[in-house]
């Protein structure tokens, strides 16, 4: 495909805008021709001459083999995968998804306790959701959960990015995750687990609540984990956020604990507690 082609069509979509660029790959908002419908197109190009290229496929293809299996309203939906090979050692990929017109949770976080807490228990539902289907995201954070403009009942906060999605049980070649979020097992390269996803997302929280990070074994800016041992305690949200609901406070101190068996056993206990929570805090401003 020259290039001209690509900024008209993707894969027989109208190409509409381009949203945004990452290591190999480019997402658009793109319109289907027949339908009229307005999706998000993830598009890939590799060059399988590159070693490292086949990484950015494989996240392309594990996110459709996830989505592919999933079915919950704080989940992205997954339209379809398109592949092509242009050129003799250049492979195209296109993961066609539903398009969310939202910031992220780290963008532009809510004002009001209730509406975090609130967002907190539809992703930590979409995560056990994901659960009771055998699959771990492995990678939430702030920036992995949009929420859509114009919120109503059926419009939920949106979990996205499901590329280092694996089975529950997988170990990893290596370690992958983000600094600032990243579960101990993570880094050792052990199997990836629901208390993982746990662990991220009190991290997730954490940083929401707080605007800062939790101390966790890769933090931001650094190029070498920590073991367990060297982390320092995090500091409970309450103790740095004034007002802040004692009950919610705790909780994401029991999701960040190190040590694996110490953390809440299920995320649907943790969206459980959400729920409950999201009526009784009071409603501070953050």
């Amino acid at each position: 495909m020259s290039s001209k082609v690509m900024l008209d069509d993707l894969f027989g979509y109208k190409v509409v805008a381009l949203l945004g660029e990452g290591a190999r790959s480019k997402l658009y908002a793109v319109k289907d021709r027949q339908t009229g419908a307005t999706y998000t197109l993830k598009h890939v190009v590799i060059d399988e001459s590159r070693d490292k290229d086949d990484r950015y496929l494989k996240q392309v293809e594990t996110e459709y083999t996830t989505l592919r299996e999933l079915n919950h309203p704080a989940i992205r939906k997954m339209i379809a995968l398109k592949r092509a090979r242009p050129l003799v050692k250049v492979m195209e990929v296109a993961l066609v998804l539903e398009m969310i017109d939202s910031s992220t949770l780290e963008e532009e976080p809510p004002k009001l306790l209730r509406d975090y807490v609130r967002i907190f228990a539809e992703v930590a539902e979409g995560l056990a959701h994901m659960h009771e289907k055998g699959f771990v995201h492995a990678d939430m954070k702030t920036g992995n959960i949009m929420m859509p403009v114009g919120r109503d009942s059926e419009k939920m906060a949106k979990i996205i990015d499901l590329g280092q999605s694996c089975k529950i049980g997988t170990i990893k070649p290596r370690f992958q995750g983000s600094p600032g979020y990243m579960a101990p097992e993570q880094s050792a390269k052990e199997a990836i687990v629901e208390r993982t996803d746990i662990y991220n997302f009190g991290a997730t929280m954490y940083r929401a609540l707080v605007r800062d990070w939790a101390e966790t074994v890769l933090v931001p800016g650094g190029s070498k984990s920590r073991s367990p041992q060297e982390v320092p305690v995090t500091i409970p949200a309450l103790e740095r956020v004034p007002g802040l609901d004692g009950e919610l406070s705790l909780l994401v101190s029991e999701c960040l604990q190190l040590k694996m068996e110490r953390r809440i056993d299920s995320m649907q206990k943790v969206a459980t507690k959400l729920r409950t929570l999201e009526k009784t805090v009071k409603n501070i401003a953050l």
